[in-house]
């Protein structure tokens, strides 16, 4: 055993190191009291908790792993069954021919008509497409087919 020197302890040295294990000893007992006593405050709930266990970098993986699991049911909504939902069909747009006839119909109508004119409003469009056959069908029988100027058609 050439060449290892054996350390011999001094009483001194020992009591010394005792007393540094004893102080790191009691600074963990006063954290783990602190940590104890805010984890079972009023303040907290259960899945507070957990959520504090699971972000705690110094809890061991499985621990973290277990309140995750647990915090998982309270952090996420089940799916539920939505209600029905009650769906009606749009109306399908106006074929382009049947567009078109509305559209020249409504051109020969205000054709000379001056804006100001008391039959112009009656041939301004109503958004729904749908009425647009029923209106030009009304103004036109009620001009005695004359396209709805109130024109006789005679060039006097």
């Amino acid at each position: 055993m050439a060449g290892m020197v054996e350390v011999v302890e001094t009483l001194e040295t020992k009591l010394k190191r005792h007393e540094d294990a004893l102080v790191a000893c009691m600074a963990e007992i006063t954290r783990l009291r602190e940590e104890n006593a805010r984890l079972r405050s009023s303040e907290n709930t259960a899945h507070s908790v957990l959520r504090e266990v699971y972000n705690d970098p110094t809890a061991s993986p499985a621990v973290r792993v277990k309140a995750a699991g647990l915090a998982l049911s309270h952090e996420s909504a089940p799916l539920k069954p939505v209600s029905q939902l009650e769906l009606t069909a749009e109306r399908a747009p106006l074929p382009l021919a049947e567009v078109v006839r509305l559209q020249r119909a409504r051109t020969k109508a205000l054709e000379g008509l001056p804006p100001d004119h008391p039959r112009y409003r009656d041939w301004v469009w109503d958004d729904d497409e749908s009425k647009w056959s029923e209106q030009v069908s009304r103004l036109e029988s009620s001009a005695g087919g004359n396209g709805g100027t109130g024109d006789s058609g005679d060039a006097s």
